[in-house]
């Protein structure tokens, strides 16, 4: 089973739209940090995704004082705004050589140019889709509003997704929607 770790983008766009217990029936080990979980400032998201980890749908993972130092360390040296939690997920994804899934745009590039395999939220979406936890009806529905309330989301790659998703919708029978 292929792991990924989050980064908290990604649990408050799900949770937004209400499809995070959808992502949890993916063919993966979800995964994220204890600096994400404190990051976390909205209740009821937090409640959600501590329910999950309890569940063992998600696994939080801590660091050990070592671990620390080394995510400090690479903080205090990374350029731009990337926060404590931002390093801290890339160096988990580098730690165990694992994809890291964000929305963040300065995140994805600082952990592209360290040859981190980095995915987001239309991934998710894609292999919500693949793997039949959600029709590609509901799919286009929810990226519209996610896109409402989101909109540093990639308009052009919505769009296509939407209009794909449509044209499948409409090919189908009506029973089969």
């Amino acid at each position: 089973m292929e792991i990924i770790v989050n980064d908290t983008d990604i649990f408050i766009d799900l949770h937004s739209i209400g499809l995070l217990e959808c992502f949890c029936e993916l063919p993966y080990e979800i995964r994220t940090v204890d600096f994400v979980m404190a990051e976390i400032s909205n209740p009821q998201q937090y409640a959600e995704i501590e329910r999950l980890a309890n569940e063992g749908k998600i696994l939080v993972a801590s660091f050990t004082p070592e671990e620390l130092s080394e995510i400090v360390e690479e903080y205090s040296n990374v350029p731009g705004n990337l926060s404590l939690p931002d390093c801290s997920v890339c160096y988990y994804a580098r730690k165990y050589d694992i994809t890291l899934l964000t929305g963040d745009r300065q995140l994805r590039r600082y952990a592209e140019a360290g040859n981190l395999t980095v995915k987001g939220i239309l991934f998710v979406f894609d292999e919500l889709i693949a793997h039949s936890v959600i029709t590609p009806h509901v799919a286009a529905l929810k990226l519209k509003e996610l896109y409402s309330i989101n909109i540093r989301l990639p308009k052009s790659e919505i769009q296509s997704r939407i209009n794909s998703w449509d044209r499948y919708r409409r090919l189908m029978r009506p029973n089969e929607r």
